[in-house]
């Protein structure tokens, strides 16, 4: 039977005794994480519209490579997965700017010959702050077909703070539900959000259970 964590609860006792439970194991100085009052979607673009990386980011390496449309995030007409052609490492998402800035980021004549038109720059994580930089010869751009059918988001943040991100090839299924996104706490989400809810829901299972749990989506991220 699914029951529900991390998040609303039917009766106002029993969210009562779960704040006060929270606190009593929360470490001195931390505390436990505001209430989800809805869900909030975030498009990344790590451009400014000049060109430069938003604060707090930076490049730790620079590859030359080719970008096919996001797998994992199908929806940002940015977002790219890139494979670098010196190891033909595949990256995603990785994110490109607008063409026509991408044209002036790459204005030297070097890259010009080389056939670089644009740069992406790659993350595995939406808090990660140190890039991959790609030069990019060849840009298939974004699905022309209509992914609607697809969850558009690569990321997600619990209720409690928990960070996901979207796995593929993992064939597991429980309560009819595919695996689809692994946790930094060492769960995993199963299934795609309820996005019919101000505050979206999805399956959660901790590390060694076997139960799926119902909890609250806090941030997602494409």
């Amino acid at each position: 039977m699914l029951q529900q964590r991390k998040g609303r609860t039917a009766l106002a006792s029993g969210l009562a005794a779960a704040l006060l439970v929270l606190t009593a194991c929360a470490s001195p100085g931390t505390a436990p994480a505001p209430p989800v009052d809805e869900t909030r979607t975030v498009t990344l673009q790590p451009f400014t519209p000049e060109g430069e990386l938003t604060p707090g980011l930076r490049v730790v390496q620079e590859v030359s490579g080719r970008c096919v449309p996001s797998v994992l995030s199908p929806d940002n007409d940015h977002a790219r997965r890139c494979f670098a052609t010196e190891t033909s490492v595949a990256m995603d998402p990785c994110y490109v700017p607008d063409p026509e800035l991408g044209r002036r980021l790459v204005d030297h004549e070097e890259l010009r010959e080389l056939g670089i038109f644009t740069v992406a720059v790659c993350l595995a994580t939406p808090e990660q702050t140190d890039l991959t930089r790609i030069y990019v010869a060849e840009d298939t751009g974004v699905y022309s077909a209509p992914t609607n059918s697809v969850d558009p988001h690569w990321a997600l943040e619990l209720a409690d703070g928990t960070r996901c991100v979207k796995v593929f090839g993992v064939k597991e299924v429980r309560e009819n539900l595919h695996l689809s996104y692994s946790c930094d706490d060492g769960g995993y989400l199963y299934g795609i959000p309820d996005e019919e809810l101000r505050v979206w829901m999805i399956h959660y299972r901790e590390k060694d259970s076997d139960e799926l749990v119902y909890t609250e989506v806090r941030t997602a991220w494409k």
